[in-house]
């Protein structure tokens, strides 16, 4: 209970820090200073903003459906933190870690998150957050497949779903040099799974509004942007552990993290078609491609032993 406490107090921190360290980074790619009033350095603006949203009044549509429209933000939150209990915190170190089915445990969740965005954005029975939702949910399900596959060859070099073996299996080699192809790939659906720049194709704000979420405000709509950053920290350190073999502890997740930044602040977002198309018309075949391949090649050098 305790140790579940701490993992949780330490997520929302660092989501309050990922924020603050997102608008600085940002600020000095693109020659501008970023948040600098509220506190030192602007250290406490993401304290500032948490509170304002908690205290302002949360607004009710008329004709939605409230059950839902209230439930689904905790539970996606509620989902984002989940991911924590199986997820190594340092070598030999989880908050719940099941034995043998710490990656099956997260690839289940998120899964589950697909139904928190598609239902937030029914229940507030409005146009504008249903489309959203409609195009979250596409491209949630495409990329998750991708990352399922991308996840599918990390097994198979390694024999063994535990996250901990994972670990272990990597202190002497990553095994980002010998899947190289897969390290870029992961890259590519993390941003994707998580809607960020370029391919924040739900949010667009020039379009849609806020997508799903145009409807929600005050407490539940800071529970879906807590949500999606704790998702990209829960991605960046799964992609650490996967191909570097570093957990949370040693700052792995920092890299993935730094590139969500980067492409934001650098690239343009892309059209909705050209987003599902380059999925299910030039990742995926490459996938399944390099997943028949792979097997044959590991058993032709008696790699798997």
């Amino acid at each position: 209970m305790i140790s579940s406490l701490i993992v949780l107090l330490g997520i929302v921190l660092s989501v309050a820090l990922t924020t603050l360290a997102e608008r600085k980074v940002m600020g000095a790619m693109q020659r501008r200073i970023g948040p600098n009033k509220v506190g030192y350095l602007g250290l406490l603006q993401p304290f500032a903003d948490g509170i304002k949203l908690i205290l302002k009044e949360s607004v009710l549509p008329l004709e939605s459906s409230n059950w839902l429209f209230f439930s689904m933000p905790f539970f996606t939150f509620y989902l984002a933190l989940l991911n924590w209990l199986v997820i190594p915190l340092d070598f030999g170190v989880a908050v719940g870690e099941l034995v043998g089915g710490g990656l099956l445990i997260i690839l289940a969740i998120s899964e589950l998150g697909i139904y928190g965005v598609i239902f937030s954005g029914w229940s507030a029975n409005s146009k504008y957050p249903f489309i959203g939702a409609l195009r979250s949910t596409a491209q949630m399900i495409s990329y998750s497949v991708g990352l399922s596959i991308i996840i599918l060859t990390v097994l198979l070099s390694l024999g063994t779903i535990d996250l901990l073996e994972v670990m272990t299996a990597q202190r002497s080699v990553p095994l980002c040099f010998a899947l190289l192809p897969m390290v870029i790939l992961f890259i590519i659906s993390a941003v994707a799974e998580c809607n960020r720049a370029p391919m924040d194709l739900p949010e667009a704000e020039s379009e849609l509004v806020a997508g799903f979420m145009s409807e929600h405000s005050a407490f539940p709509f800071a529970c879906f942007f807590l949500a999606e950053y704790a998702n990209m920290i829960t991605i960046s350190t799964l992609f650490s552990i996967l191909f570097f073999g570093i957990s949370v502890a040693s700052g792995g997740h920092l890299i993935l993290l730094f590139i969500f930044i980067w492409l934001r602040a650098s690239l343009a977002r892309l059209r909705f078609d050209q987003l599902m198309m380059f999925f299910w018309s030039h990742m995926l075949p490459f996938l399944m491609g390099y997943i028949l391949f792979l097997p044959s090649f590991l058993y032709t050098f008696d790699i798997l032993g």
